[in-house]
């Protein structure tokens, strides 16, 4: 089954205060555009879920168990299923990230 999608014309949902997400999902994989305000705060969290995440745009650190990574546009992150993990932003640029989740996060649909 093909499935096109342009991840602009997603429907924007509102995680909590100064994060945004857009999901694109199929039976087995999630792909998810987050866009996180300078001002959010961390939300240190973990899931059953392997996640990757690519930062686009801004500086973070990334919470990883007791790890924290500097990372900035162009980065890649492997989170293994059940670590606690919560991105921190750095400086006054917008992140924007993309989370690639399998299996999906139902809890995202």
């Amino acid at each position: 089954m093909l499935q096109k999608a342009n991840i602009e014309e997603l429907h924007t949902f509102t995680a909590r205060e100064g994060v945004t997400r857009r999901v694109f999902s199929g039976k087995n994989s999630m792909l998810v555009r987050n866009e996180i305000e300078p001002f959010a705060k961390p939300a240190l969290h973990n899931h059953p879920q392997e996640q990757i995440t690519y930062i686009v745009a801004g500086n973070c650190d990334f919470i990883l168990g007791e790890k924290v990574i500097p990372m900035g546009p162009g980065d890649l992150i492997l989170v293994p299923p059940n670590i606690d993990h919560t991105i921190k932003p750095v400086g006054e640029e917008k992140i924007i990230n993309v989370d690639v989740f399998s299996p999906i996060r139902e809890d995202y649909l």
